[in-house]
C-alpha cells in the first residue's frame, strides 16, 4: 500500500464549466481538454460566449463559485476599473454579482460588452480555482 496521496485528476473545461459544452460549435471541441491547458484561451472564451450568447442568465448561474467570495475587491482584478463598475452597479459580494443579469450588466452606465467580459475572466478564473481546491 502506498503513503502518496492520491492525485486528483485536472477536471475539463467541461466539467467545470457544464454550460460551455452547449453553446460551443461541436468542431470546436477544444473545451474537453483539461482546464491547465490553453487558461487564457478558454476564459476569453467562455466570457466571450457568456457575453454574446447567455445575456439572459444571471452570473451566479454560469459561475457558481462566485457566492462564495465575500468580499468583490479580494479577488485580482487586472484593472482597477472593472472593481469600480462593479460597485457602481452595487455589486460588493459575490453574492450580489451572481443575482446580476449580464444583459442588466451591459445597460450599466460606461460599461460595454469589453468591461463585462474582462469582469467574467475573473470570475472564471475564480471558477476554476474553487474546482481545483476541492
Amino acid at each position: 500500500m502506498s503513503d502518496a496521496p492520491a492525485v486528483t485528476p485536472t477536471p475539463t473545461w467541461g466539467e467545470v464549466f457544464p454550460w460551455f459544452r452547449e453553446v460551443m460549435a461541436e468542431d470546436d471541441a477544444w473545451y474537453v481538454g483539461q482546464v491547465d491547458s490553453k487558461t487564457d484561451i478558454g476564459i476569453a472564451r467562455l466570457a466571450d460566449a457568456a457575453v454574446t450568447r447567455l445575456k439572459s442568465l444571471p452570473v451566479g448561474r454560469l459561475f457558481p463559485a462566485v457566492r462564495r467570495v465575500e468580499r468583490l475587491d479580494e479577488l485580482t482584478w487586472p484593472k482597477h476599473r472593472l472593481l469600480n463598475a462593479l460597485h457602481r452597479g452595487g455589486c460588493f459580494t459575490g453574492d450580489d454579482l451572481s443575482y446580476m443579469v449580464i444583459a442588466e450588466m451591459l445597460s450599466w452606465e460606461s460599461v460595454g460588452p469589453v468591461i463585462v467580459k474582462q469582469i467574467l475572466e475573473v470570475v472564471a478564473l475564480e471558477e476554476i480555482r474553487a474546482s481545483t481546491t476541492r
